[in-house]
């Protein structure tokens, strides 16, 4: 795993949810913009996760299954919220695409403190 991606996608992360949860505030359904820095932010966490795959066979980590589910299932809620975010095209579609991802930010910083540890 590289760590300066792992904090990139950590703020990156950070930042769609605070200008989704803004979105949300103003009543306002997500726009084009942040659905397309929903997928940035997704592709940047498939090159974490391959990274971290490949890299995880010659590191010696305390809690490799642990890491190992953190690495897959921080691929996941982004997408949800996503589709979420499609269907309905209310604030309430902006709230859970800002939800999702604060998740996937707390989960990458989890991924970086299992890979120091």
């Amino acid at each position: 795993m590289i760590p300066a991606l792992g904090y990139g996608l950590l703020a990156a992360g950070l930042v769609l949810g605070v200008w989704t949860g803004w979105q949300t505030y103003r009543r306002r359904p997500t726009s084009e913009a942040q659905m397309v820095g929903a997928i940035v932010v997704e592709a940047g966490l498939l090159v974490q996760a391959v990274i971290a795959l490949i890299r995880m066979g010659g590191a010696t980590l305390t809690e490799p299954v642990t890491f190992i589910a953190y690495t897959v299932g921080v691929l996941l809620p982004l997408p949800l919220g996503f589709q979420l975010a499609r269907i309905e095209r209310t604030r309430w579609g902006s709230l859970s695409l800002s939800f999702t991802a604060v998740v996937v930010a707390v989960m990458n910083l989890r991924l970086l403190q299992l890979w120091t540890s």
